[in-house]
């Protein structure tokens, strides 16, 4: 028995547009928020609340918490670099028990690093060792003090990607590089 391929497409769709529809139509979805693109730094409230959502992530994936951002300054003052770079460097240090995988050292370009603080410079070469940080991000190598929403979602991203990466065992069934 041969099915062909158009009538099967019918058949799902029709399933699907039977499935949408309720008593009066088609449901209807809330209207989206409009996206707002902004040039402004990051403020410490919005980097606060970024924060504190890792933060339950964290306690609900690993059962690991970690305390809350401390806030030096006002809140609607914009973050540093600096103050990323620390919090970065807390989380990580609060997650290590957690780690299930040590990443090879990854090697640093330590003439593109720029600190703002020298007390910061243990804490950047560590994390851009360990792949928590880009060696070429602006984090990294930004010579503004404070991070634009891109700029500080990007490193958050791949910061937490890391995280990520760390602290969970690859399946031999599902990673290729891991078949032998």
């Amino acid at each position: 028995m041969r099915i062909h391929l158009g009538a099967l497409v019918a058949v799902v769709g029709l399933i699907a547009i039977g499935s949408a529809q309720d008593e009066g139509g088609l449901k209807k979805r809330a209207p989206k928020a409009p996206v707002v693109v902004s040039s402004a730094p990051v403020t410490r409230a919005e980097a606060q609340a970024t924060f504190a959502r890792l933060n339950g992530l964290f306690k609900t994936v690993l059962h690991q918490t970690v305390s809350p951002m401390q806030v030096q300054g006002s809140l609607n003052g914009s973050i540093t670099r600096s103050e990323v770079i620390a919090e970065f460097a807390r989380i990580h240090k609060a997650l290590q028990p957690a780690f299930t995988l040590t990443p090879r050292p990854l090697k640093v370009d330590l003439g593109r690093l720029i600190f703002d603080k020298p007390s910061e410079r243990p804490q950047l070469i560590k994390l851009v060792e360990g792949g928590f940080v880009g060696n070429y991000s602006r984090l990294a190598t930004g010579s503004v003090i404070t991070l634009s929403v891109h700029e500080f979602g990007d490193a958050v991203g791949y910061f937490f990607s890391r995280i990520g990466e760390c602290t969970h065992v690859p399946s031999s069934k599902w990673t290729p590089y891991l078949h032998g």
